[in-house]
């Protein structure tokens, strides 16, 4: 079967343009969000997993049986309030503050149409007999998203959800909600349909007993 190099190289180009301009979309997405809630009173700032300023993705396979495109399905980022002379870390424990996240997903089993979900994280505490991982918070965001985040049917359309997740490593309470990426087409639509709901939550959160951030 003859190739046709030139339309072949085209149709290659036009499939990373693409996946780049996506991924590109969905990192301003979340910067925008993160802007408008570190202007907000809360002052809310992104974690840094490892030290460093960053957002997880899904892992990738590299193996020839079973390989995983290096293509992101998905980008999270995780949030908090830090107070003034208090360190950039945060224990996990019967202090854990509120921690607010916003995740885009592009590709996920069952899922019709992109979507952005976000919420907050509470009552985040290692599983009995724990002593070693997770010790902070900053350690736990893949994690969290691979296993509580994804893997569930769609958030768009379901209204507010509430749900305890529990494994061999630590639990939570988890206050999410999720919207179309569809219907976020400027930063007025991220306001209205993320930013809004996603401070609403962080600020009940944070009034419940032992939720101050």
């Amino acid at each position: 079967m003859s190739v046709d190099a030139d339309r072949l190289a085209h149709q290659v180009k036009l499939a990373y343009d693409f996946i780049d301009a996506l991924h590109r979309q969905a990192l301003g997405l979340i910067k925008d969000v993160e802007t408008q809630i570190g202007e907000a009173a809360e002052a809310l700032e992104c974690l840094r997993p490892g030290g460093n300023y960053c957002y997880s993705a899904n892992r990738m396979s590299y193996s020839l049986a079973t390989p995983q495109p290096v293509i992101a399905n998905y980008f999270s980022v995780f949030f908090r309030h830090f107070p003034e002379r208090q360190g950039r870390t945060t224990p996990v424990g019967e202090h854990t503050p509120p921690i607010a996240f916003v995740m885009v997903v592009l590709h996920e089993r069952d899922l019709d149409h992109p979507e952005v979900r976000f919420g907050v994280i509470t009552s985040m505490t290692r599983a009995p007999g724990r002593d070693d991982w997770p010790r902070t918070v900053e350690q736990t965001p893949t994690h969290v998203t691979d296993k509580a985040l994804t893997g569930n049917v769609p958030w768009a359309g379901r209204g507010v959800q509430e749900r305890d997740y529990r494994d061999s490593y630590l639990s939570f309470h988890l206050t999410g909600a999720g919207v179309r990426l569809a219907d976020l087409p400027d930063s007025e639509a991220v306001a209205r349909e993320v930013v809004t709901r996603l401070l609403a939550m962080h600020r009940q959160a944070s009034s419940l007993p032992g939720g101050s951030a």
